[in-house]
């Protein structure tokens, strides 16, 4: 009785001492910035954009999306093994019975019958915890799944936002490039009239016809990409591809967001080892743990328990039936075959701690990256903003001598032409600085604040 009750202690504790939660903390430990706990950031990037249309594209997206459906599918199948891992920690009960008529032959000749029905319980003793580290595996995949959860939105999200974000660009710059080819086919045509009263070469007409077939090639382009953008973005919204305004009725009068200054330290250590892939890269380190616990409980023996009752019946009467007992299995010669999978294991667990600080600064490369984008980028965007203000600044000016006689109209409408370049150039500037701070989202993990998610 004194050993079956050390036992009953003991079930379930195990004797391997977890390594994986502090070395991973020293592993990143020259990373870290902040002080706290490490989770999940909360997938909400998109709304520091505040813009509606953006908002319930990304509504859609994360519901109607394929690549969603599979991750959430992922997870209920990761919340289903635990549970049946945690039903493995219960104790197993059958139910048997049979019934039976036999005939003898003979002196004793005769017809008996017997019956019997009895419930049969088994129970594991998890002395060594390896029943426990299988359950600890089982959610730590549970929790991967939640991360793979995490990683599709954000790659669904990010992805919907940049091709929104194109058509908005594509859409002014067609009505740019409508405008540029209407103001060069009208100098065009003052040209050709010059050239046919002798003031200008042939050369500024080949030149102008030029100017003008590269436009509006330039504005077949723009139409091309909307369309194909707007196929795009069908698919992620899990539609068919139909045509422009059925994808994105909002289009028209959509522009850019304005876009709200970053903190004073955008790389947060926190968001940026609570990514996606650095929390599936820390299960993986403590999934390894676990197998260590594993590999050492089978070199020890197992303890089970056993118990039925029932009844049996025959002829001269029936009574109940009953037993307890207990199972000892343990291992004698192996030839070094469990110790050898200690010893891979333990190889394996190290082999994550490496994985898991390579992950760690090639994340943390990755939002020095981002945010370098963005900064050069907004700097690209002054620069071509400060670009602007001189073209407009000349068309003015030219306008004003126009109508003051001192200069002719061509080159009124060479100044508008070169305003209209400084725009399309602005705004393709403001584009790819929006793609930069998606992509700097990303990169910390589908957040630029400081809310978290618990698994």
């Amino acid at each position: 009785m004194t050993l079956l009750f050390s036992l009953f202690v003991v079930s379930g504790c195990s004797f391997h001492k977890r390594a994986a939660p502090e070395a991973i903390d020293e592993l990143v430990s020259d990373l870290v910035m902040e002080e706290g706990e490490r989770s999940r950031p909360l997938v909400d990037w998109w709304l520091s954009f505040e813009d509606e249309a953006l908002n319930k594209m990304v509504a859609e997206a994360l519901v109607e999306n394929a690549t969603i459906d599979q991750a959430v599918a992922g997870v209920r199948e990761a919340s289903a093994y635990l549970a049946r891992q945690r039903a493995a920690d219960l104790p197993g009960v059958n139910l048997t019975g049979s019934a039976g008529r036999s005939r003898t032959e003979g002196v004793m000749a005769g017809v008996s019958n017997s019956w019997n029905l009895s419930a049969a319980a088994a129970y594991e003793l998890d002395v060594w915890g390896k029943r426990q580290a299988l359950e600890n595996q089982r959610r730590l995949d549970r929790n991967t799944s939640l991360a793979t959860l995490s990683s599709a939105m954000i790659s669904v999200s990010a992805q919907v936002a940049d091709i929104w974000y194109l058509l908005v660009e594509r859409k002014d710059q067609l009505t740019l490039a409508e405008e540029r080819v209407a103001l060069k086919r009208e100098r065009l045509a003052l040209v050709e009239r010059r050239y046919g009263q002798g003031t200008v070469l042939a050369e500024a007409v080949y030149g102008g016809r030029n100017e003008l077939a590269s436009e509006e090639v330039n504005r077949v382009g723009y139409r091309a990409d909307m369309a194909v953008a707007a196929h795009a973005l069908a698919t992620l919204l899990n539609r068919r591809p139909g045509a422009l305004e059925e994808i994105t009725p909002g289009l028209p009068q959509a522009t850019f967001p304005r876009l709200l200054p970053l903190g004073d330290h955008p790389l947060s250590s926190r968001l940026i080892l609570g990514r996606p892939d650095m929390v599936q890269a820390m299960n993986r380190v403590k999934k390894a743990d676990e197998a260590v616990a594993i590999s050492l409980a089978d070199r020890f023996p197992t303890f089970s328990l056993t118990a039925g009752y029932g009844r049996a019946g025959y002829d001269t009467g029936s009574g109940p039936v009953w037993n307890v007992g207990g199972n000892l299995l343990a291992p004698i010669l192996d030839w070094g075959s469990r110790k050898a999978q200690v010893r891979a294991d333990e190889a394996a667990f190290d082999q994550s701690l490496a994985s898991y600080r390579a992950a760690a600064l090639s994340a943390f490369q990755e939002a020095a990256d981002a945010l370098s984008n963005y900064r050069h980028g907004e700097m690209a965007v002054s620069l071509f903003e400060a670009a602007l203000d001189a073209a407009l600044s000349t068309t003015s000016y030219v306008r004003k001598r126009y109508l003051e006689g001192a200069s002719d109209y061509i080159s009124l409408l060479s100044a508008r032409i070169s305003e209209n370049d400084a725009k399309s150039r602005l705004i393709a500037s403001q584009r790819v600085l929006l793609s930069h701070r998606i992509g700097l989202a990303r990169a910390l993990g589908g957040s630029f604040s400081d809310s978290w998610a618990k698994y």
